[in-house]
């Protein structure tokens, strides 16, 4: 291994001729050998010729030694050390040398620990395994250079250069600033082939009683908002005001695992929790990701812009912006079982419940047995308009009910493959939530879990896309012969579906066993992971009596409670509430 010299590391003029890159002196503070011999592997490569200069301590009193002999480019430090643990490892290198970029080294595939450590000035984190040498050491030179341009900015920045770029109530920089660092974020991500974030911020200030009206920031709510939306994201991001109560994000990716989503999430949820009594704050977020949604700054502000607004109009939450597109029905210019019969597929709807409490817990679209077979045989196009026109008919059922009194629980429908592949799917679903004065959790979208098992990350994305907008989305049926957990880490999910011919198995002398540790490593995973568990079709007495033995909560079948119409729904539901029927 190369070794390190107590002086700063320059560049030579024979390095600087030959064109090379200035030598990385990467300190590594990792306690556990296996960890630190697999890193040592992983940039065996790059420390062979010369781009790394590695020094390894295995506790932070160490790596206080090392700093204190020499100056170091970058820190790649464990959270997890003998004589220190989580944000104090950072702090302790940070304190010691302000000048050295620290990265932290994470085995957590949700690294939320590790992302918060950049608040107090870490610059990055990087998974264990997750990238070979040359994507380490990358990400590392990346990490040293914001970290270096953001302490020559810190040092030098004029205090008149300060008062011009900064807004006064908030103390953040200003729309002309904002732009400034725009477009330099998106000419390195350019430069790099990388992502990069932005998010348009919109406020509202909801009365007591319910009323909302537009938010009137004083200086002290504008302050305190900029303040948190700075804590969300991380030191190399930007957080700006751009005035009329509205702030931006611009969201620098450091490596191909950017997720944009995220910090919106983040950011989302410290705004939930901000205090502006006597009102409450709704925060709408929109989010845009370069180069996707826009290749300038002025396209991503107008995008951005645009999908806060839905948002709003949804009663806040994150949008990811989609393009406009012009959808143009006719349900009726097309038929299930003939070319002259119009097409009127009106759901049926079956309740799932709590078997704990009796409650409905949700209630499930479905077609009606008469027209099911018909729809199996009928042409990708004709699904995709019935189901079109499915969607319709639920928002205004849905509509309908809550005119009349009635409320619901949850109302969830299947979406087949033919649907997920429309890419005017999103927007012909927000377009009939807005015209029934609905919103996207009144929804549940069902999705099968073949769509996770292909090569094409299409449907993904619509699906992120749909998740975002806040519409929960649930897998059915849940496959369980393995393949089934990819979608729990491809997707954040709202629950799944344990299918019918699992449920019938139960039934069964020769399957029952089998079935039973199915559903239990199913029951498992869903738990870990915070999620619902819904067994669907359960038709029989013993079916419906192992599931409760298993802990399967939630229950759905003939064996409960029969599909009905809308009307019939209706009518129960005034008369009494929806409960199963007995064993």
């Amino acid at each position: 291994m190369p070794t390190l010299s107590s002086a700063p590391l320059l560049l030579s003029e024979e390095t600087a001729a030959a064109g090379r890159v200035e030598p990385l002196a990467l300190l590594l503070v990792e306690d556990s050998p296996a960890d630190s011999r697999l890193l040592q592997e992983q940039l065996r490569e790059v420390i062979a010729s010369g781009e790394v200069l590695l020094q390894v301590s295995r506790s932070l009193a160490d790596a206080q030694r090392a700093v204190a002999r020499m100056a170091y480019s970058a820190a790649l430090v464990d959270l997890g050390l003998p004589d220190g643990q989580g944000l104090a490892v950072v702090e302790g290198l940070r304190a010691l040398d302000p000048n050295m970029a620290i990265v932290v080294l994470t085995g957590q595939d949700s690294p939320d620990l590790a992302r918060e450590t950049l608040r107090l000035g870490g610059q990055d984190y990087v998974v264990k395994g997750r990238l070979d040498g040359v994507q380490m050491l990358r990400s590392l030179r990346f990490a040293v250079q914001r970290h270096r341009q953001l302490r020559q900015l810190r040092l030098q920045l004029p205090e008149h250069f300060h008062d011009v770029t900064r807004d006064a109530a908030t103390g953040l920089p200003n729309r002309g600033l904002f732009e400034d660092r725009g477009r330099q974020v998106l000419a390195l991500a350019e430069r790099m082939n990388l992502q990069a974030g932005l998010l348009y911020f919109g406020f509202e200030l909801q009365a007591p009683d319910g009323a909302a009206e537009p938010l009137s920031l004083n200086a002290a709510l504008l302050r305190t908002v900029g303040q948190a939306l700075e804590e969300s994201v991380r030191i190399p991001d930007t957080v700006a005001y751009l005035g009329q109560g509205e702030f931006a994000a611009l969201l620098v990716a450091t490596d191909d695992l950017f997720d944009a989503g995220v910090v919106a999430r983040r950011c989302h949820e410290r705004m939930r929790l901000l205090d502006a009594a006597p009102g409450k704050l709704v925060c709408s977020i929109g989010l845009v990701v370069f180069p996707h949604h826009g290749s300038t700054l002025a396209a991503l502000v107008d995008n951005g812009e645009q999908a806060m607004f839905r948002a709003r109009r949804a009663g806040g939450g994150i949008s990811v912006w989609t393009p406009p597109v012009s959808t143009s029905l006719d349900p009726t210019a097309l038929s299930l079982s003939g070319a002259n019969a119009a097409l009127r597929i009106e759901p049926m709807y079956q309740p799932w419940f709590s078997l704990p409490d009796g409650r409905c817990a949700g209630l499930e679209a479905l077609l009606p047995a008469r027209d099911a077979a018909a729809w199996r045989e009928a042409s990708a196009e004709h699904r995709r308009v019935g189901g079109y026109y499915l969607i319709e008919r639920l928002c205004l059922n849905l509509r309908t009910w809550r005119n009349a009194g009635i409320s619901l629980p949850a109302l969830s429908l299947y979406l087949e493959s033919e649907i997920l592949r429309q890419p005017d799917l999103l927007p012909f679903l927000l377009s009939q939530l807005e015209a029934t004065d609905l919103q996207p959790k009144d929804l549940q979208l069902e999705v099968p879990a073949t769509v996770f098992t292909g090569r094409s990350l299409d449907r993904l994305d619509w699906l992120s896309a749909l998740r975002e907008h806040g519409f929960p989305i649930v897998i059915d049926p849940f496959q369980t012969d393995g393949k089934g957990f990819v979608p729990l880490a491809a997707l954040l999910l709202d629950g799944l579906r344990i299918g019918g011919d699992v449920i019938a198995a139960l039934a069964s002398d020769s399957r029952a066993s089998s079935a039973r540790r199915l559903i239990s490593a199913t029951l498992g995973a869903a738990a870990g992971l915070g999620i619902e568990v819904i067994a669907s079709g359960v038709e029989c007495a013993e079916a419906r009596i192992a599931l409760q033995s298993l802990g399967v909560r939630y229950l759905q079948g003939d064996q409960l409670c029969a599909p009905m119409t809308a009307a019939e729904l209706a009518q129960r539901w005034r008369d009494q509430p929806l409960v199963p029927a007995p064993r």
